[in-house]
């Protein structure tokens, strides 16, 4: 029974294998003829398909020893000598179709003069054993422009192109290649030099896996170094191992043209192949063959490459072809190769549509560049002659405006003024020749070279001449190069061409490092008001104020005749309540450029009356007051206490935060020393906290606590000598007074003063309208409580004042003042009145004349809140909205420059009828 491998050999290559057995009967009697004649010609037809083949022959009695190559899925030549099929025993095989389309034959012929890249046309199908052969020059014109792998009429198979019909690849091929002959007629050439044998090969060579070569570009002469003798196949019977070598008529030269194509055998590794130039001499090519038509080795082996250096080895393949790498040529400064020269050109193609393509040669503005700079210095088509110095620069209108927006304009200007056909003159005053020279090679090359010594100079000439692309490069370069001795330097002249980005990098490379570039002698060549501008700024990073102060004081001796003027003005800048008592006494005090001016003593004496005067500092806020960053003492808003609303139930807190506004985080603090306390008062005197009063329990107290912000702690005082709540504090010259409030038997128009330095209270001039919950401040020297609650449970209606110096209080009524339950705060010589009943309403009073006007309004209606006041801007925390709530979490800030508020940080937790208080507190790192 057939088995069913022959069943499908016979329903479908029957007839196919008998066309192959007459055409190879027609083959073998061409070449009994040519060997008659004494002719030697040799053509081989090479092509490629995507999985490989083989190719073979062997001489044996002056004719057609072998001959056949394999495509990628079955099938292979074989060898055929005159009597036919040479297998014993088996089956004759079948050459199955590629299952691609059918490549360009291309003829090889071995000659004895010069090599030649020949394309044959493909022949028709018929019986004729000869085909007239395309001249030389032709048929390698023809193979340059057709690129590897493409039929005529075809994209490449490799750019995922749509086939031409909508078969199948296989379908196409078995339907077209079964109507004709499978193996094309074979091209004889009659030229006596030549061997008369022709093998017709319409597979491509199969290459054995120990192959390492690249397919050459089509117009391109290969090198074949001469092959070695095929080993003996180790898995082959011994009827399939190669013929023995035949002795034959050495060739003569040969000429391949190979598709680009990558080959290889089925389970093998796929083959590279080097690039192939020039021609070589093959004295004896091997053609033997093994069994199924499969080659040992290769036909072509790889060029040998010891010794060769590593500029020299063929670069790595990339989709079938060598990746794409600059020529040694382009970097040593030659020109790049053409598509047609290099081993690369082919990359530079781009499939765009069927059958278009886009050429793109990447060197091809340098190369423009590098021939415009050669005119340049040839003065070849020069159009404008600058003159620097007495220097003659001829330069091209169009490249320098290109990149030069200064030239841009001034060429424009020129060409308007000047008459046609004359050559522009321009004669420049604000740049030296060198300086100039060196753009010019930057406009015309593109690269110039950078360092410390010419950086500052061309950032200069680049920023003035509008070279905006050099002038970041520039800036970038001076970036990575500031050091302690040059960063004021360049901070100096960033500001003064106005580049944002280098000022920024230079100042605060200067901040950051202020002890090192305090001891460069670069400091004390800066000007005045470059100092004022380093010296005053907050982030200078300085952990004693006493460096900030001998640099001061060294920047005068440097030049005391024309700088002792500025003394007084630059020690405004050093914070001088911040140094040391000890120094400040030993040292500054007995400086003689500060004995001599009355202004620096003034500052002196401020500084010692910080010292000397802890609880007054809340009336000495200046700028010298104000800690820098890097001391680690930072101006924070303290939250006390308060209400929390959990559900339909009110809580206590005992918690105590404060934020730092300068890394917006929240740090907690030594929490209160009680539990349930609430309509307490807060105050804070210097850096230290009062609370006083409040009701727990039901029970009205007088207890009043300090927390000492140095300890982080809290420590009972001396109590006040009438219980209350619902009352306020305010300091005035380091003393603490409460002010009415409710008592034991209703309101009081009790008002007592603490003093903080002997811990006594003692009571002074009573309230003239009893209130309690009303708002209370300080301002130009007088006491103000606004509004509150009567003896009725009524807005009071009123405004108090009184004067510390007389110990006498005042009033006027008026219904403009009906405010409860709500803080009052001091900016800038007003009064401040936040919210209260449930509202956003901001009011605003003038205390020199007399008036009360509204402000803008807040974001939300806060009662029962607390404010403060940090770097000018009033702060407004916490709240309640209505009395069914909710509470508030968050807080907003007013700012006058702006006159608005704005939402800032949340807190910690929602929370009403706390305390907020504004002191410096010493903040940890991290």
């Amino acid at each position: 029974m057939m088995s069913r491998h022959n069943q499908r050999f016979e329903r479908d290559f029957r007839g196919a294998w008998e066309r192959r057995e007459r055409c190879t009967s027609l083959v073998t009697s061409a070449c009994g003829n040519n060997n008659n004649n004494g002719l030697s010609s040799i053509s081989l037809s090479l092509s490629s398909s995507g999985g490989g083949g083989g190719v073979g022959g062997g001489l044996a009695n002056g004719c057609a020893g072998g001959g056949g190559g394999g495509g990628g899925g079955g099938g292979g030549g074989v060898s055929v000598p005159s009597g036919g099929n040479n297998r014993p025993g088996l089956l004759p095989l079948p050459v199955i179709p590629s299952l691609l389309p059918t490549p360009v034959t291309v003829a090889t012929t071995t000659s004895s003069g010069e090599l030649a890249c020949k394309r044959l046309i493909p022949a028709p199908t018929t019986s004729s054993s000869k085909v007239p052969v395309m001249p030389a020059a032709d048929s390698q014109a023809q193979g340059q422009v057709l690129a590897s792998g493409v039929r005529w009429g075809q994209t490449p198979i490799n750019q995922s192109t749509p086939w031409e019909t909508d078969e199948p690849p296989a379908k196409q091929m078995r339907d077209k290649d079964l109507t004709g002959p499978l193996w094309p007629p074979v091209a004889t050439v009659s030229q006596p030099s030549l061997l008369a044998h022709s093998y017709g090969m319409p597979q491509a060579p199969a290459y054995s896996h120990g192959v390492t070569v690249q397919a050459p570009i089509i117009g391109v002469t290969p090198t074949l170094p001469t092959p070695g003798p095929p080993p003996p196949h180790p898995l082959m019977s011994a009827h399939y191992q190669p013929l023995p070598q035949q002795p034959a008529q050495p060739l003569a030269n040969m000429v391949l043209n190979m598709h680009s194509q990558p080959l290889g055998v089925a389970g093998l590794p796929p083959i590279t192949m080097s690039p192939m130039t020039g021609v070589c001499q093959v004295a004896h090519p091997v053609h033997s063959v093994v069994g199924n038509g499969h080659m040992p080795n290769p036909m072509v082996p790889p060029p040998a490459t010891t010794g060769l250096p590593a500029a020299a080895m063929p670069p790595p393949l990339t989709n079938g072809q060598a990746a794409l790498q600059p020529p040694a040529g382009l970097a040593a400064g030659g020109a790049p190769p053409s598509a047609a020269e290099g081993s690369n050109g082919l990359q530079m193609l781009r499939t765009v549509g069927m059958g278009k393509y886009e050429f793109t040669d990447p060197w091809h503005p340098k190369e423009m560049l590098k021939e415009l700079n050669q005119q340049r210095r040839a003065k070849e088509f020069t159009d404008l002659k600058i003159i620097v110095e007495g220097k003659e620069f001829e330069v091209h209108q169009n490249v320098l405006a290109s990149c030069s927006l200064y030239f841009k304009d001034m060429v424009k200007r020129l060409s308007a003024e000047s008459r046609g056909g004359e050559k522009l003159r321009l004669i420049m005053s604000n740049i030296s020749a060198d300086v100039l020279e060196l753009l010019l090679e930057f406009v015309y090359t593109g690269s110039l070279i950078i360092h410390s010594a010419n950086a500052k100079t061309l950032l200069e000439a680049a920023n003035k001449f509008q070279f905006n692309t050099f002038c970041k490069v520039c800036v970038s370069f001076l970036e990575k190069q500031l050091t302690a001795s040059n960063c004021l330097g360049v901070l100096a002249m960033a500001e003064a061409m106005q580049c944002t980005e280098l000022h920024n990098m230079a100042k605060a490379f200067a901040l950051q490092n202020f002890p090192e570039v305090a001891g460069q002698e670069e400091i004390l060549s800066i000007s005045k008001d470059d100092l004022v501008s380093y010296m005053s700024n907050d982030s200078l990073n300085t952990k004693a104020e006493e460096l900030v102060y001998e640099t001061v004081i060294k920047w005068i001796k440097k030049d005391p005749g024309s700088r002792v003027q500025h003394l007084s003005e630059l020690l405004a800048v050093v914070r001088l309540p911040f140094i040391h008592p000890s120094y400040l006494l030993n040292v500054v005090d007995n400086e003689e450029l500060i004995k001599s001016s009355e202004a620096c003593r003034d500052l002196v004496n401020e500084a010692k009356r910080y010292h000397m005067l802890p609880h007054a500092r809340q009336e000495m806020q200046t700028p010298r007051t104000r800690p820098r960053l890097s001391a680690g003492v930072a101006e924070v808003i303290v939250l006390v206490g308060g209400r929390q609303v959990i559900g339909m139930n009110h809580r206590s807190l005992t918690a105590v935060t404060c934020f730092n506004p300068q890394n917006n985080k929240w740090y907690p603090l030594a929490s209160l020393p009680f539990y349930d306390r609430e309509f307490f008062a807060v105050i804070s005197a210097g850096d230290n906290i009062y609370l006083s009063g409040g009701m727990e329990s039901g029970v009205t107290l007088s207890d009043v606590w300090c927390y000492m912000s140095l300890l982080d702690n809290w420590n009972l005082v001396s109590r006040m000598t009438v219980p209350r709540c619902r009352h306020n504090s305010v300091v005035y010259d380091g003393k603490l007074y409460t002010i009415g409030g409710l008592g034991v038997a209703g309101n009081l128009d009790n008002v007592e003063r603490y003093d903080t330095i002997t811990n006594l209270w003692e009571t002074v001039s009573s309230l003239p309208k009893p209130v309690h919950s009303a708002a209370a401040t300080v301002c130009g020297g007088k006491i103000y409580v606004f509004g509150g609650v009567n003896e009725a449970g009524r807005s009071a209606g009123v405004l108090q004042s009184y004067m510390p110096q007389t110990n006498a209080w005042s009033f006027i009524e008026s219904p403009m003042i009906d405010n409860k339950y709500a803080p009052a705060v001091t900016l800038n010589g007003f009064i401040f009145i936040l919210g209260g009943a449930y509202a956003r309403a901001t009011t605003i009073y003038d205390p020199e004349k007399g008036n009360i006007k509204a402000g803008p309004n807040m974001n939300h209606s806060r009662q029962f809140c607390s404010a403060a006041i940090l770097d000018g801007k009033i702060y407004a925390t916490g709240g309640i909205v209505s009395s069914e709530g909710p509470t508030l979490s968050n807080m907003e800030a007013f700012d006058p420059c702006t006159n608005s508020w704005k939402l800032q940080q949340n807190l910690p937790c929602p929370l009403f009828r706390h305390g907020c208080v504004v002191i410096k507190k010493y903040i940890q790192s991290g």
